[in-house]
């Protein structure tokens, strides 16, 4: 796939995760790896799809139901192999609290398919939202 199919399919995947959208694991390669700030709750690397999508569902969690997930994107840069996204995510806590963080993630590709993501995000607005 070119930069441009790379670029869409990110976009799609935030999409589909914004809508609360289950289709997004469709997306994943089933050998897909994705690393997270060590810094954060979440942080470590999950391995394989049924990982990645229980550190998902448990990232879920600490947002309150129902409220929606808001990606402001404010740039994507693609090549044939990669696509790298900054962003920002504002959404409620299930706390009530009001989260608002800035992310990069950096997603490779394959035959249309995420293989790999590195996110960044700021540990300590995290940690302040979510305790």
């Amino acid at each position: 796939m070119g930069a441009r199919e790379n670029a869409a399919l990110v976009c799609e995947y935030l999409a589909r995760v914004s809508r609360g959208d289950p289709s997004f694991s469709d997306l994943f390669a089933d050998d897909i790896v994705w690393w997270v700030t060590p810094g954060s709750k979440a942080g470590g690397t999950y391995e394989g799809r049924a990982a990645v999508l229980e550190m998902i569902g448990a990232g879920v969690e600490r947002y309150a139901a129902g409220a929606p997930l808001t990606f402001e994107i404010e740039r994507v840069v693609a090549d044939d192999e990669w696509a790298s996204v900054q962003l920002v995510l504002e959404a409620r806590t299930a706390a009530g609290r009001a989260y608002r963080n800035h992310y990069h993630i950096a997603f490779q590709l394959r035959a249309g398919a995420i293989v790999y993501a590195k996110e960044y995000l700021d540990t300590k607005v995290a940690a302040d939202a979510f305790g």
